[in-house]
């Protein structure tokens, strides 16, 4: 049974924020996938250098299917690890996605270290979470939604739309922060380690 809206993405691009409005308008439940790695302890213990836990993939993963399994209602998937959903369970997943340069702010607003951010940016830039959902699941069940300059209610308004069978304009391929950004911040960023300026948004 197809019930489950999962929700990717890298940190700072609006996970929770729009899951919750969005779970509010379809009257379901949500399932914050980093809450269950804590509160479950689905973990090795903590990367003190990232100040993270260090998921127990397979666990974490055990315990979704269970969930999903217990229920035959719609539910939110909310996580970095998202696409861990369940094939036959999947109704659609949503990468968001966000201008590096924004995403830089919004992380450096959380009072990350240099390093976890540019690490973060990196992944961003190489479309990561997009990736690795291809990996798990077939290309016309996955949708990007660039929330760079969106409200929350603006980026749910665009589920709706892919809900509705009306999200051509998000299928995958058409987000590339290769595609526009410079060079040279493309070379500061993934080799030299700098994180870009606002002054360098395309």
């Amino acid at each position: 049974m197809e019930q489950v809206i999962a929700i990717s993405g890298t940190p700072g691009t609006g996970k929770t924020a729009v899951g919750t409005l969005l779970a509010q308008q379809l009257h379901t439940e949500v399932i914050e996938l980093g809450q269950v790695v804590k509160e479950q302890q689905f973990h090795y213990g903590k990367d003190v250098e990232r100040g993270t836990l260090i998921a127990n993939i397979e666990n974490l993963q055990d315990y979704l299917s269970k969930r999903i399994q217990q229920t035959e209602e719609l539910l939110i998937v909310i996580g970095h690890f998202a696409d861990l959903v369940p094939k036959e369970f999947l109704k659609v997943l949503v990468v968001l996605r966000c201008h590096p340069v924004t995403l830089t702010q919004r992380l450096s607003n959380r009072q990350w270290s240099s390093k976890k951010i540019v690490e973060n940016i990196q992944a961003e830039i190489l479309g990561e979470c997009t990736s690795q959902s291809l990996v798990n699941h077939d290309y016309n069940r996955i949708f990007e939604i660039d929330t760079t300059d969106s409200t929350i209610e603006e980026v749910v308004a665009c589920f709706q739309k892919i809900l509705s069978g009306e999200g051509d304009q998000f299928t995958v391929g058409k987000i590339s922060w290769l595609s526009i950004l410079d060079p040279q911040l493309i070379h500061e960023i993934m080799e030299e380690k700098k994180l870009p300026s606002s002054s360098q948004k395309a």
